[in-house]
């Protein structure tokens, strides 16, 4: 039933630019060559409709050693022109290998246009280094500019990341030339062209640093004048249309990333730390919850169109069922399916399923039936944790703020007796090469298993898992007693002291 409703989604509303509705899809032939795939696996994937909650579906293929052939749905000029949209002429996909991907956009197929095409990719070099050719092995012109953007954005994506630390500490003005040449260049190289949505993508990200570089001048620097500040951003971000609904499909995160970090604007953040000491931002954004919630609905306000209003709101309401307790999430779930439901049923259907997978995993339900192994070859299954409290830790190596917990989890976990407590660390690695090394790294003494596949891992989108460190606790009767609200750093030992002290 989710893999048809998820279809249904996927080709009833404005999923992915635009582009889903009302068509009679014709079809593309794209082959797929790589010079070396080794253990990974190649997907070519429809875009979702939700960055992170939504199911990735990949399209079926025939492989062919390192070889791939897809026949892959496209509009027809005529189902384009039928689409009202210049963006619905265009459908996306992903080529993803592992946890990169390209963003593949195919237009519509004209009656004298070729049918097929093919994707060289050098494995060392992906997701850039590809050739997009004809069936003649000629380039596809609407793809160069893309790959030429690719190239000539490296070395600035570089710079921008080596400065986020000193961004985050109130170093601003360098940061921000970096993301307007970043942004220059996608609007010489991509505006008007088959990837224009891609620019709005980098326009709508360029936007976000300028609204997070007030958080960062409140908080290291002077700046009388954030409220003025902050209203001129909102302001430009208006004309410059990232509240329409090309612009904000577009986007990663729909609206959620210009949200969140326009409420973090009102020093909120700060004054729980101030209350509360130094806490992990999940923990803050809880405590915080009310304010935050109501600041970020300030900027729907600059949302005029009745799609992108809703559009808009789907991911604010999706972030409230995956991020806080469902007694506090679900009035505006509610709210989001009377105003809705039948204007988008798409949009209404997608957040329905969504909030009955919360639902069933909430506090009170039976924990999800696992079967890991660890480096040893091991299993490890729920009923091996029967009669004890166990913690499940969804973690891998590069996530920095899992390992910031690692402290309090060890000291916690020589606390309690194993008869009573234990710690299940689930790795969300990819490579297992990689997670062997972490383990030996870090040399944890509970348990460590492996589930492969990233954050497509079985059990993590088992428990509807959006990102880590992700916790779940389970109680001794193999039911869920805590849902991502508990933390080694914050609330754990308190928790368990509370239920273990008490049998």
């Amino acid at each position: 039933m989710k893999a048809r409703n998820l279809r249904f989604i996927l080709h009833l509303v404005c999923v992915a630019f635009l582009c889903w509705s009302c068509s009679s899809p014709s079809t593309t032939t794209v082959t797929i060559s790589i010079d070396y795939l080794g253990d990974a696996s190649l997907h070519l994937e429809e875009v979702p409709l939700h960055y992170k909650y939504s199911e990735k579906t990949s399209l079926n293929g025939i492989q062919n050693g390192n070889t791939f052939t897809f026949e892959v749905p496209t509009l027809s000029t005529s189902d384009a022109t039928d689409a009202g949209s210049n963006n619905a002429s265009t459908l996306w996909y992903h080529v993803r290998i592992q946890d990169q991907f390209f963003p593949l956009a195919l237009p519509a197929q004209s009656p004298d246009q070729p049918k097929a095409m093919k994707i060289h990719i050098q494995r060392a070099a992906f997701p850039k280094g590809l050739a997009i050719t004809n069936q003649d092995e000629q380039p596809i012109s609407a793809y160069q500019n893309f790959l030429r953007y690719q190239e000539e954005v490296a070395p600035l994506d570089q710079a921008i990341s080596q400065q986020e630390s000193v961004f985050t500490k109130g170093e601003v003005e360098r940061m921000l030339e970096l993301s307007q040449q970043k942004m220059e260049l996608a609007e010489r190289l991509l505006s008007n062209g088959l990837y224009q949505s891609w620019w709005y993508r980098v326009q709508g990200e360029h936007l976000v640093r300028e609204i997070r570089a007030i958080e960062f001048l409140q908080r290291f620097k002077e700046l009388p004048n954030a409220d003025k500040l902050r209203d001129s951003l909102l302001t430009q971000a208006q004309k410059d249309g990232l509240f329409q609904l090309d612009h904000l499909v577009a986007q990663r995160a729909g609206i959620r990333d210009y949200t969140h970090f326009y409420s973090r604007t009102f020093a909120l953040y700060d004054s729980v730390i101030q209350q509360y000491g130094e806490l992990m931002e999940y923990d803050i954004k809880r405590l915080a919850y009310p304010a935050l919630d109501r600041r970020r609905l300030e900027v729907l306000e600059y949302v005029q169109d009745d799609q992108a209003r809703a559009y808009a709101e789907l991911f604010l309401v999706a972030e409230r069922l995956g991020e806080v307790a469902l007694d506090i999430a679900e009035p505006s779930y509610q709210e989001y399916l009377k105003q809705y439901l039948n204007r988008y049923p798409g949009y209404t259907h997608f957040i329905n399923d969504f909030y009955e997978a919360i639902r069933a995993v909430s506090p009170g339900n039976p924990a999800i039936p696992f079967r890991l192994f660890d480096r040893d070859g091991k299993a490890y299954e729920l009923s091996d944790f029967a009669g004890k409290y166990v913690l499940l830790d969804f973690w891998a190596g590069w996530c920095q703020p899992c390992l910031d917990e690692f402290d309090d989890m060890r000291r916690i976990y020589a606390q309690f007796d194993r008869e009573n407590f234990e710690i299940l660390a689930i790795s969300t690695e990819v490579d297992s090469t990689t997670w062997i090394r972490d383990i030996e790294r870090f040399q944890n003494p509970w348990i460590q298993v492996y589930g492969g596949n990233g954050f497509e891992q079985a059990t993590f989108k088992g428990y509807r898992g959006g990102g880590i460190p992700f916790y779940i606790l389970l109680n001794p009767n193999g039911e869920i007693e805590r849902y991502n609200d508990i933390r080694p750093t914050f609330n754990l030992e308190e928790v368990l002291e509370d239920r273990i002290d008490s049998n």
